[in-house]
């Protein structure tokens, strides 16, 4: 987390406590919180605090390649993942729980396809997690 914040430094941002609380909400979350998520969990300690101030915060955040914006939900709000390296996603249809996906690709790890350099790659993957698959089938098996 201190890298962060010295990048932050170096670019010119001011570290007031919000900004440091968005940052250290990030890095020890897991999951993958909205604007809402983060301005809510932050309140609790900084109850002045604006949504500006996450939104600013988030885009500088991406902007230095610490965060990235995921649009998985279709038509709905983008969230947040603290983990910047290549990797996907998996949507639960039924639950709404997002979790990451690693899958090995060689010629994405090369960074290159057809003589194009690959700056970026992201797939969604939609369907039903584990865990709502169990409770359906218990529902199944009461029936």
């Amino acid at each position: 987390m201190k890298e962060i914040l010295e990048k932050l430094r170096v670019k010119g941002v001011t570290l007031t406590p919000q900004r440091i609380a968005i940052v250290e909400f990030l890095k020890k979350i897991t999951a993958h919180p909205t604007v809402d998520d983060i301005h809510k969990a932050i309140r609790r300690k900084y109850p002045t605090m604006s949504m500006a101030t996450v939104y600013s915060t988030l885009e500088l955040l991406k902007e230095l390649g610490e965060i990235q914006e995921l649009s998985i939900r279709k038509r709905g709000k983008a969230c947040f993942d603290s983990n910047p390296k290549l990797h996907h996603h998996f949507l639960c249809r039924k639950c709404g729980k997002i979790t990451d996906v690693e899958v090995d690709c060689p010629i994405i790890k090369k960074g290159w396809v057809d003589e194009c350099k690959v700056e970026e790659a992201q797939a969604y993957l939609y369907g039903v997690c584990s865990e709502c698959l169990k409770k359906e089938k218990s529902k199944k098996d009461k029936s």
